[in-house]
């Protein structure tokens, strides 16, 4: 469904609010002009609230008109880029933060945004190809990447072999996953820790977001496809990350953003036990009176022209 701004009850998403740079090429940000102009357009429409608000004026089908703002990952850009221009349009937002990141770890979803940065998805594509054909992995050659065709359609805003090669790692196994992208990385002496406190905030800039008055809320520990985990991965999940932020902020989130934007009945079937009374997901649609508080649609930011 497409974004109107007659739409009564919306949940907008971004990630990257950052100017396109030369060196960050394997991302796809919104500017920070572009950022500014939409909130200065939503500001005009609707009245900023958090994500369980909107469900509540949907569900009561309650008069007027109630955006929720949104950032997954918790990276460094939306507090260095975003918060200040929220602040100038008093504007609610939701951070969804990832809390491994913390520690050092990125999640295997950025180390495909940096290495995209810095190979064509081409010399990556080569690189995992031969990666599924050596003795040590040759039950993964069925994840082979083509060259030649598109392997899905949804990846709408990467041309063909980005397309491929973001797909594949989201299908992959996890194991296989994390083992190629820490070997490319090892061999291209690329320091995780280090990019890690480039790209993602630390515990200083999370706090000082709550402090401000943005919702900090959980995109679990490790960014892990919940859809594609055993019931103790991701209840393990679930757990690490609710001790993590509420040591941090010294309360329990209740609102989850779903990595990559998917989950399965598995994994809904814990939610409530973990403390959670509202999900979101990446369906880009309104949010209707009938829709269940776990399964929130959101629009894009490139949904907001």
């Amino acid at each position: 469904m497409s974004f109107s701004a007659k739409d009564q009850h919306i949940i907008v998403n971004y990630h990257y609010v950052e100017d396109p740079r030369p060196d960050w090429g394997g991302i796809h940000p919104c500017s920070v002009k572009e950022f500014e102009r939409q909130i200065s357009f939503l500001a005009e429409q609707y009245q900023f609230v958090s994500v369980p608000e909107v469900y509540e004026a949907a569900k009561k089908y309650k008069n007027g008109k109630y955006c929720a703002i949104t950032f997954d990952d918790g990276l460094r850009d939306q507090y260095e880029n975003a918060m200040s221009v929220l602040k100038r349009y008093s504007a609610k937002a939701t951070f969804f933060i990832i809390t491994a990141t913390i520690s050092g770890y990125i999640p295997a979803a950025h180390k495909i945004h940096i290495l995209l940065s810095r190979f064509s998805a081409s010399e990556l594509i080569d690189a995992f190809n031969d990666f599924t054909v050596s003795a040590r992995h040759a039950e993964y050659a069925k994840y082979k990447i083509p060259k030649d065709r598109r392997i899905i359609e949804k990846r709408r805003y990467d041309d063909m072999l980005s397309a491929n090669f973001k797909e594949t790692m989201t299908i992959l196994p996890q194991e296989a996953k994390e083992e190629f992208l820490r070997q490319t990385f090892e061999n291209n002496s690329l320091d995780e820790k280090t990019f890690c406190r480039k790209l993602f905030m630390d515990e200083t800039e999370i706090r000082e977001l709550s402090k401000n008055g943005f919702f900090m809320e959980n995109h679990t520990h490790r960014h892990l496809a919940l859809e594609n985990e055993p019931l103790e991965i991701i209840k393990k999940e679930l757990e690490d990350s609710q001790n993590i932020l509420n040591g941090l902020l010294s309360y329990c989130p209740n609102v989850i953003s779903y990595p990559h934007g998917r989950i399965n009945e598995l994994a809904l079937s814990v939610l409530d036990e973990a403390g959670f009374t509202h999900g979101v997901t990446i369906e880009p649609r309104i949010v209707k009176k009938g829709d269940s508080s776990f399964l929130l649609p959101r629009f894009d930011t490139n949904d907001i022209l």
